[in-house]
């Protein structure tokens, strides 16, 4: 049975109850160290965003709009996860200001409204009916799209964290990790860009690197609101559509790694990068231009042997696990993807993240069995520590 204190405990205890936990999960993650070796296989994972609305039962729009409430809500989720989750994830006393996970879209007219579960609904963007830069508006980190609510959230969080919590809680305003072409595919549509890269590949270009450009502009905007002296030594890209056959292999190297290079030039090293989709084809390329990535997160779309066959031994992978396999395959199935997990982790380091995690059981509890069953099973299937690294 689930573990509901997260649920029903005040909330001036909430903060003291998370420390608490996170004293004893530190101490979980030491003993199965010692039992099985430093070197083991760590395991993580975590609550898709919307499966938290109809758990706890609130409205996401409130948790975009209400800081104090998103405060206490990302306490109880963190104390909450800890009690029913038997992973190595270690919750951290950091908060990040959030109005959805898309609001970088919204610097470029993008409208987006949720449903109560938190499920993005995009309105038609004006670039899907004509190829025109003057289409995506003025870049305004200040008062473009939901901002304004991103920046107000923020500053009454510091507050809150400031009087109400002793300052024992840090604030992180978000960075602008998306890549150029997921913001292209969303804005213009996939069918109306593969055509742009058919017959107006110049246009393509302009836009991509329009893209690039403003994740710059907003990285500094972000310094000059938040004071900080520089901008950050690394960067980061999200692009799905980084994604084989949705792109192919040529189109990624005539457009993607164009743009590309450009962010590494003008924003610096880039430490990591993540597509929820299959880049066994262009993976090469991709470590060529961002050389500085050291840790590779891989999703669970991927062939784990092909990746590991494909890249220098330097390159950690961190390995997705879609949550149809660890909620919903069979044993077999998930012992054979744990084998091949041990046996990339016996010559390179390798963490792996039961990702994703919603309702696919019919009840929260039945879910929660069966991510452990998982996780037990995987903590098993370790490499052996004498090869391992």
């Amino acid at each position: 049975m689930m573990i509901n204190d997260a649920m029903t405990l005040p909330r001036e205890c909430l903060l003291d109850a998370l420390e608490e936990r996170i004293a004893v999960r530190r101490a979980e993650i030491a003993a199965r160290d010692a039992r099985v070796g430093v070197g083991r296989i760590h395991l993580t994972s975590y609550m898709e965003n919307i499966g938290w609305p109809e758990l706890f039962g609130y409205d996401m729009n409130r948790f975009f709009s209400d800081p104090a409430f998103a405060i206490e809500q990302r306490l109880r989720q963190m104390i909450f996860w800890t009690d029913n989750v038997a992973d190595d994830t270690l919750p951290a006393l950091v908060l990040p200001a959030d109005v959805g996970m898309y609001f970088d879209l919204t610097l470029f007219r993008q409208e987006i409204s949720h449903t109560p579960q938190g499920v993005p609904e995009f309105a038609p963007h004006p670039l899907q009916r004509r190829l025109a830069l003057d289409e995506l508006g003025d870049f305004d980190f200040t008062y473009a799209g939901v901002m304004p609510q991103l920046i107000k959230n923020y500053r009454r969080m510091v507050e809150i964290v400031h009087d109400e919590y002793g300052g024992r809680l840090t604030v992180n305003f978000p960075h602008f990790h998306r890549g150029p072409l997921d913001i292209f595919m969303q804005l213009r549509g996939y069918e109306n860009a593969l055509d742009d890269m058919a017959e107006r590949p110049d246009q393509v270009h302009a836009f991509l690197h329009h893209f690039a450009d403003a994740r710059l502009r907003y990285a500094r905007a972000r310094q000059a609101l938040l004071g900080e002296e520089t901008l950050p030594s690394t960067t980061f890209v999200a692009d799905d559509w980084v994604n084989i056959p949705f792109i192919t292999p040529a189109m990624f190297r005539d457009f993607v790694l164009p743009v590309y290079r450009r962010i590494r030039e003008r924003e610096g090293p880039v430490h990591g990068f993540h597509t929820c989709g299959n880049f066994e084809a262009v993976v090469t390329g991709l470590l060529d231009v961002f050389p500085e990535i050291t840790c590779l997160e891989v999703s669970g779309w991927n062939d784990v042997r092909t990746i590991h066959q494909r890249l220098d031994r330097r390159v950690a992978l961190e390995i997705h696990v879609r949550n149809a396999v660890s909620l919903s395959a069979s044993e077999d199935e998930q012992r054979e993807l744990l084998a091949a997990v041990a046996e990339v982790g016996k010559t390179r380091r390798v963490t792996v993240c039961a990702q994703a995690i919603v309702k696919l059981c019919p009840t929260y509890d039945e879910t929660l069995v069966r991510l452990n069953r998982f996780l037990t099973l995987a903590y098993c299937m370790q490499p052996d520590q004498e090869t391992n690294r």
